[in-house]
This record gives structure tokens, sequence and C-alpha cells, in this order.
């Protein structure tokens, strides 16, 4: 089970979960319900009922499971993937059904509806039936078990390295995140290493096969291995090798892993889960456009592709660059861009306090008096709680970026739900980056 939210871990009203997942799936009354029933855990907050995201999707995606295995008892449940997507929109998805996916959108669709498209799929297997909109539908691989020393890696792994967030990949992909942007005379862009056997397994396919392939690829010039001792605390080093080394568990370079989905895909080999291979293409990929790393590693066609990136956030040509978000985080370029909002503002003969108002709520969630009462729940000093952002520079960064990004559009196309959309995505972008060493990484 994973889930692609950009904010899953964030606390919710049943309202506002409902409208962030989807209403028709995931609606309000069933999250009272199982919180009712300690299936998923509730907290007060303001004086409301909160709840965090990734327990309300892990509540309703178990429900859903465990009505599977009751309803389709024929299916092989451990064979099967449930999640929910948020890259293609609001979607639960069932995928690896004969090698196949099914879906729905949950604004728009309910649990039932779900299961009904799943019978009416079993129904066409057992009475061996084509439909009219079926395709042909080929039989998944079985998947070995993995090898006892991939299992100590990612065991020792997920103790001394924390999981990648949520936002940027699903936590069963491993991850190693480095100090150094060379190792073995392999250039690593991003400073991420991604386990091999753990994508192999997250888009459904035999981990020595995915290794055999690869192996007789150009991807094997890029290939390091590390022993699991590599990640305790024993204070023995030992080194990276170069290469699949029997006995190791092989990872290459993050920036590297949309080309070979890609790659793969193309050989005509068969994957497991085609839903959860693109999605972790997208994710990847957007990631590292993000940033600017270019999947060839092109410096112009990085450029081009984060000037298109770009257009969404409202940026210049000349902003293309990783630096315009350290800019954005910065005092002096935040009280500068306010300044030109302000008076943008004020030119139109608009209310400023409307104004800024909106654009907070809109942008950060939350009202402008709603930041002067956190600063002094955190007991900010008074030099530091003399206006809503600057409670936000000091406590939350990615909402002062974002309020930065709005004003920015604001001030140079005055639409202000134009203005909140762009800076909800500069917010999001730039605490993508941050959560995974990216921006930080940039100044070595």
């Amino acid at each position: 089970m994973f889930f692609s939210s950009i904010s899953s871990h964030i606390l919710y009203t049943a309202v506002e979960a409902e409208n962030k997942f989807g209403s028709k799936f995931f609606y309000r009354q069933k999250i009272y319900r199982l919180a009712e029933r300690k299936v998923i855990p509730s907290f007060i907050k303001n004086k409301d009922q909160c709840f965090i995201g990734s327990d309300i999707l892990k509540g309703f995606i178990k429900e859903l499971e465990l009505k599977i295995e009751g309803r389709f008892p024929m299916l092989e449940i451990s064979k099967i993937q449930v999640f929910f997507d948020l890259v293609n929109g609001k979607r639960v998805v069932v995928d690896g059904l004969f090698g196949k996916s099914i879906s729905i959108n949950t604004d728009l669709e309910t649990e039932e509806d779900l299961l009904l498209k799943l019978k009416t799929i079993i129904d066409w297997m057992e009475s061996n039936t084509k439909p009219i909109r079926v395709e042909e539908i080929d039989q998944s691989l079985t998947q070995e078990e993995t090898p006892i020393h991939e299992l100590k890696i990612m065991e020792e792994t997920s103790k001394k390295v924390t999981k990648i967030p949520i936002e940027v990949l699903p936590e069963e992909i491993f991850w190693v995140k480095i100090d150094t942007g060379v190792i073995e005379n392999i250039e690593v862009k991003s400073y991420i290493l991604i386990s091999l056997p753990s994508v192999a397994q997250f888009i459904g396919i035999r981990t020595d096969s995915f290794l055999e392939w690869i192996t007789a690829s150009t991807f094997r010039a890029y290939i390091l291995s590390a022993h699991y001792k590599q990640f305790q605390d024993t204070g023995k080093h030992v080194p990276w090798k170069k290469g699949v080394v029997k006995g190791f568990t092989s990872f290459v370079p993050f920036e590297l892993l949309p080309e070979i989905i890609i790659a793969f895909k193309q050989s005509g080999r068969n994957i497991s889960y085609p839903e959860k291979a693109d999605m972790l293409y997208k994710l990847a990929t957007s990631t590292l456009t993000a940033v600017g790393l270019a999947i060839s590693g092109n410096k112009d066609k990085a450029a081009q592709v984060l000037a298109q990136v770009g257009k969404g956030l409202g940026l210049s040509v000349a902003d293309q660059i990783i630096g315009i978000f350290k800019q954005y985080e910065s005092r002096d370029f935040q009280i500068q861009t306010n300044k030109e909002f302000f008076s943008k503002v004020k030119d139109m003969g608009l209310d400023y306090a409307v104004a800024a108002g909106t654009m907070t709520l809109g942008i950060t969630g939350k009202r402008v008096y709603h930041w002067m009462t956190l600063g002094k729940v955190r007991k900010l000093p008074s030099k530091l709680r003399t206006s809503s952002r600057e409670i936000m520079r000091q406590i939350s960064p990615s909402d002062g970026v974002g309020m930065t990004f709005g004003e920015k559009h604001f001030s140079k196309d005055p639409n202000i739900n134009e203005a909140i959309s762009t800076g909800k995505q500069g917010k999001e972008f730039y605490e993508r980056l941050k959560k995974v060493g990216l921006l930080d990484n940039e100044e070595k």
C-alpha cells in the first residue's frame, strides 16, 4: 500500500479531507465512523476534530482491500496493489489485476462503483468472453521472494536513513542520500541513490530478471553496489563498488530512474503493476524537472524543461535556475516583493487588508490572525511577531515562499485566483525540493 499525496501528513477536518481526497469515495460520514471504531486516530485542533491525511488514506484503503478479499476470494489479494493516486487526478487504483488495472475518480465515483468494475472484469475472466472495451489481459509475473541480503540492507537502511518523503517517492522505494557528487567516477547529480531491488519489487518485476536486464544495458555504467554494513553503526566503513556485486545491493543515481523505467517498458518485458510504474515515472520526472536535472543530463535541455515548469510559476527566463527558490526564501527578497504587491493593490484602488488576507488564506490555509496567534503560541520574540509574514519565515518557510510567488504573480498579472494557484505551486515545489535536500546540495 502506498500513497502519492503532496500533503498526506497534514491534519484535516473531515470536510477538508473530503475535498482534498475526493468527496464521493472519502466522504465525511465514513471518516467519522472509522474514527469511532478506532480504525483511524483523531485529534482536536482549534476545537475541531481533525485527522492525519495518511491515516485516512490507510484506513479507507484497508477497508477496501478487506471487501475485495471477502467478495472475490478467487483473487490472490497478495498479488494486487490498491493505492490512492493524486498524480493523475484523484483516483483509487487496483493494480496488478491480471497484468492490468482499474481505477475510479474519487470525486465522482464510490467504493461500490470500483467493486462493480472489479466484478465485471472477474466475470469476464471466468466466462472467457471478451467485453467490448476491455483489452487483452496478459498473465502477470510471479514475483520471487527477496533475497536475504536484500531484506537485511532494507531493514538496516530503514534504521539509519530516514525514508524519502511521501511527497516525492512512495515509501516502499529505498534510497540513500550521499554527501558527494561523484562515487567511483560515477556522477550523482541529485546526491541520491535509488535501490534497484526496491524499484523492481514496487512495479512487479523479478529482481534477478531486472538486474540481468540492466547489466546488459548502457545503464550498467552507472550502477553502484553497497553491503548492508555500509548502513550499520559498526564504525567499519565498507566502500561502494561499481557495478552489480554478489551479496551487495545495487543502486543507481536518482536522475536515471525515469529513463530506466521507460527503457524497461520499451524492451517488451512484462510489468505486473503498470500503474505503479507510471506513477513512479511521473513522480521522479516532476521532481527532476523542477530542479533542472534533465533525464539526459544535457544542460540545454534542462534549461528548456525548467523554463516550461517556470511558466506555470510565473517566472521569467532569467529566473530558470534552482537558485530562484533560494532567492524566494530570503527575507530581503520577500520584503521587496511584498512592497511591490502593496503598491499594485493600492494603485488598483483595492483594500490591501482584504487582498492580503485572501492571498494568505488561499495559499497557506490559515488566516492572518491565525498566524499572529501561532507566533504567540510558539513564544517567538516580539520582534519576530511584527507581521504574519515574519512569523511564516520563522516557523514555516514554505508558506513564506508560497506567498512570495503569489505576490510576484499578482504584481505582474493582478488576478487573485491565479496568483493563489501560483503561490500554492511554488510552495509545493519548494517543500518537495527542500525535503529531499536538493536545494542544499546546490550549494556544493
